[in-house]
């Protein structure tokens, strides 16, 4: 059975507006039994609700799918954020293209599928009003505009190949991507933003960077990211949300590796039935597009 949810309204959905996606990728969040892991040490009530205690099996209840994708794509080595996050945009195995695990940052092999056959591109031409809504830092975006190598992540290159603008922190569609002083009022926000999209992506790096760089800090981002979703789910919102990672990492803090771990899939919406078994990063893309039509 699923733990006793917190306070949001797990029949908010309604299904006249059905084809609204909100996309929340969250960068190193795998599954870990163990006790000394965040996942089993904290309170994290929403979290717990919408993966059934952040079960290692699959399930489907009312307006809730969850499924376990396996990060290793059949390639030997720690599975890493460059080819991750390409399967999950393209479908596509993208370490086993290449060999190996790659991160962070795609290179030439990678950016040639994401221009190609990716989420955001393939939304794009086909009309869809599609947000790609990252708030990023000036002096950012000056560094990725002036490099000659690329700078950004799978999901922000795929959203520059689709012609979506990268947007500054000051836009008045941006979203902060973490580290939120009001985690439930950016939730809410993220809630609010998706129901004027067709699908609206935001893209969560704090658990992967705390967990290479202060792992002494990851029980915060833990309950920051609950917070943010019991943020979103009170807001009653239309959209259907996506949350899944690319590979494990903040849920081992014992050590700043990546990790062999599988990571969760959570569909709440109205579109969360019916969803197929998915075993591996490669199998979401499908189903998005089907849903999105």
């Amino acid at each position: 059975m699923l733990p006793s949810a917190p306070s949001f309204d797990l029949s908010f959905a309604t299904a006249h507006n059905a084809l609204v996606l909100a996309f929340l990728f969250v960068d190193g969040l795998g599954l870990s039994n163990d006790p000394r892991s965040p996942l089993q040490r904290l309170d994290l009530p929403t979290l717990r609700v919408l993966s059934g205690g952040f079960s290692s099996h699959p399930f489907t209840r009312s307006r809730l799918a969850y499924r376990v994708l396996d990060a290793r794509l059949s390639v030997e080595g720690l599975p890493q954020s460059g080819t991750g996050q390409t399967a999950l945009l393209t479908g596509i195995n993208a370490a086993q293209i290449l060999g190996y695990h790659q991160g962070p940052h795609p290179l030439s092999k990678l950016q040639m599928l994401l221009r190609q056959d990716s989420l955001q591109v393939w939304a794009v031409q086909r009309g869809l009003r599609v947000l790609h809504a990252n708030g990023y830092r000036q002096d950012y975006l000056k560094r990725v505009t002036d490099s000659r190598r690329n700078l950004l992540s799978a999901f922000g290159f795929a959203a520059q190949m689709a012609g979506l603008e990268l947007l500054p922190l000051e836009h008045p569609h941006a979203l902060l991507p973490a580290y939120w002083p009001e985690p439930e009022k950016a939730g809410q926000r993220f809630a609010q933003t998706a129901q004027q999209q067709d699908l609206t992506i935001l893209e969560n790096w704090a658990l992967d960077y705390t967990a290479h760089r202060l792992p002494e800090k990851l029980d915060e981002r833990f309950v920051e990211l609950d917070r943010f979703l019991e943020g979103f789910l009170n807001a009653s919102p239309q959209a259907t949300l996506i949350l899944t990672s690319d590979h494990g990492n903040a849920e081992e803090p014992w050590h700043t590796q990546h990790t062999y771990n599988p990571v969760p899939l959570i569909i709440y919406g109205p579109q969360a039935h019916p969803v197929p078994d998915m075993q591996t990063l490669t199998d979401l893309l499908p189903w998005l597009m089907e849903q999105l039509g």
